[in-house]
């Protein structure tokens, strides 16, 4: 086979350099691709990991607030009652007492 000398090199040298050249700009470039490509993907879970926070943490104040809510509900008719019928309130008070000395009574 015959090759012709350019610049003391040959002809099928060159191709070869330029094909790595080639090569090497295509890996460079795929590689800022697949970065590009990670860093959008990164952004999007970030995105979605926040949102899902944000969604979580209204819930969870939602149901805080409902808590609240049947909270006072219930102190409110824990008053109403003593008001209503205090002997029986004084009664309860005094059994639970009783109760709850019982079973933290040392033996």
């Amino acid at each position: 086979m015959a090759r012709a000398m350019t610049n003391g090199k040959t002809a099928d040298a060159e191709d070869l350099h330029a094909q790595i050249a080639a090569l090497k700009s295509d890996l460079s470039a795929l590689s800022n691709t697949i970065a590009d490509m990670g860093t959008a993907r990164k952004d999007q879970i970030k995105a979605s990991a926040t949102d899902a926070a944000n969604h979580l943490q209204a819930q969870g104040k939602a149901v805080m607030q409902d808590a609240q809510v049947a909270a006072g509900q219930a102190a409110e008719k824990a008053q109403q009652s003593v008001r209503e019928n205090p002997a029986a309130a004084v009664g309860i008070a005094t059994g639970l007492g009783f109760v709850l000395g019982f079973l933290t009574a040392r033996k």
